[in-house]
């Protein structure tokens, strides 16, 4: 049995979860699909942020050479993406890159949408361009709205997929580079790195700071519990899954190496994180167990990092190309067709609870309460036995769990409402196998899909609370269930 003590302190309830959110490439943000669906999970949960990839991409068209060689910048479409992210109710997390064509010094590109991952040709050139791209952002959206935004240089370039080479000394070039540019700009602007991948590089990233005396206002990078080198056609056998408890264990270390460094007081950004970095892994992506590893992580962490970004908001989500499907594993809370997945559940949830938080020593419960009502949140999370990056589902250890939450202090007339997510509950990815997983989904399909996605009340009753009130559940596996508890 949890107790809870009603009229105990209470304190204010942890919102890393909701400080930044992630998507995929800049051009993207400007579908109208993309803009729907982020505006569903907004209303939803109200993240803080939005980081994508791309924003120098050539797609978005923001300079080019003439035919006397000088380069002649646009940033038309750059402000059709950041002002997009702010009529969301969003700021930008700037990701600064990847380098565009006629700034780069190769021709080696990544993703689907052929982004260049080489240096600049010429430090001068990038230096001045990045010039151009930061005072336009001033000119744009006013000085003191930009101070407000983070600079992140590049993306995982401890891979040579993102970075020609994994050069870690080029790219500690670079970040100086553009660090200084941008502070000569204004010192207010927060610019940090390296943003990579496994928790990589940090450590070398702070002497490399200390030693030169460069600016770093935070540390970001990012991890997933499944590791691997994210070199696209890398066979899943070559992946390994480390476990829930790993997401506490790396952002604990990574915090412990920036309070022993010469920048104590520097930020702590998790730019990317998620089960699996594999796009097709259906059931790390789609599943109700991607609900709970949510919820336990986010629990585990509380506010050890500043921001925390899920990969990603939304499936139109297109780095290996459009989606194979309704579920395909891509990394997104809802769909390709805007459909909330279980993942959806856990943030809205979260996001439902009151402010401030009681206390307990249970690991899958939060309750909060407004002085005179409860939410509670609470979840069952069952880790697996083996798995499958392939699509198919992993085997999990299942194991139901019986539980008995008192609210201790309680007198009068109360409503008790209570709503599960489970893997028939809720569960629009369920739902889709159960229709025989069709590729193209018919309007009626679509609907069918949205009313099966609605979490479900499983309990709406008035009991009268004499000093204590009881809930009792018995959740399966990988299931979450969401109370309010209010005097009427």
């Amino acid at each position: 049995m949890t107790k809870i003590l009603t009229s105990s302190a209470t304190r204010p309830r942890s919102q890393t979860y909701r400080q930044c959110v992630g998507s995929c490439h800049a051009y993207i943000t400007l579908r109208e699909d993309w803009r729907q669906h982020s505006a569903m999970v907004q209303k939803a949960v109200g993240f803080k942020q939005c980081r994508f990839h791309g924003i120098f991409n050539d797609w978005m068209g923001c300079c080019k050479r003439t035919d006397e060689g000088a380069i002649v910048t646009n940033f038309v479409n750059v402000d059709k993406a950041y002002q997009g992210i702010l009529d969301l109710g969003m700021k930008p997390f700037v990701e600064l890159g990847f380098m565009p064509e006629v700034l780069a010094s190769g021709s080696q590109t990544c993703f689907h949408y052929k982004a260049n991952v080489t240096p600049p040709r010429d430090y001068t050139e990038w230096c001045d361009f990045i010039n151009e791209f930061v005072q336009h952002l001033i000119d744009q959206f006013g000085k003191n709205e930009v101070c407000t935004w983070r600079f992140e240089v590049w993306n995982e370039p401890d891979l040579s997929y993102f970075w020609e080479g994994a050069d870690m000394d080029e790219y500690f070039k670079l970040y100086e580079a553009t660090v200084r540019t941008i502070k000569s700009i204004d010192a207010g602007i927060r610019v940090g790195g390296p943003a990579t991948s496994k928790n990589a590089w940090v450590r070398e990233m702070l002497a490399y700071c200390e030693s030169t005396n460069t600016p770093l206002d935070f540390i970001s990078t990012h991890h997933y519990s499944s590791d691997s080198a994210l070199e696209i056609g890398l066979p899943s056998t070559e992946i390994m899954y480390f476990g829930q408890k790993k997401m506490l264990n790396d952002v604990s270390m990574v915090r412990q190496l920036i309070d022993d460094s010469a920048f104590p007081t520097a930020e702590l950004h998790y730019t990317e994180w998620n089960i699996s970095p594999v796009h097709n892994d259906r059931f790390g992506k789609d599943s109700e167990f991607t609900m709970t590893f949510i919820l336990q992580t986010l629990k585990d962490l509380g506010d050890i990092p500043d921001s925390y970004s899920f990969w990603a908001i939304n499936d139109i989500f297109e780095e290996s190309g459009p989606g194979e499907g309704p579920y395909s594993g891509k990394y997104g809370l809802v769909n390709i067709h805007g459909i909330p997945k279980p993942a959806f559940h856990a943030y809205a949830f979260l996001s439902q609870l009151f402010d401030h938080e009681h206390l307990t020593d249970n690991e899958s419960l939060i309750a909060t309460t407004d002085g005179e009502n409860f939410r509670l949140l609470a979840w069952n999370h069952c880790e697996p036995s083996s798995h499958d990056f392939s699509g198919a589902d992993w085997i999990i250890n299942e194991k139901e769990h019986h539980e008995t939450i008192q609210l201790h202090g309680l007198n009068g007339r109360y409503r008790i409402c209570a709503w599960q997510v489970d893997r028939t509950m809720g569960n629009s990815y369920r739902a889709w196998q159960e229709m025989g997983e069709p590729f193209y989904l018919t309007k009626k399909n679509i609907e069918a899909l949205n009313q099966a996605a609605e979490p479900v009340l499983v309990k709406d009753e008035i009991v009268i609370a004499d000093s204590d009130l009881q809930v009792m559940h018995t959740l399966p596996t990988n299931a979450l269930i969401y109370y309010e508890i209010s005097a009427c």
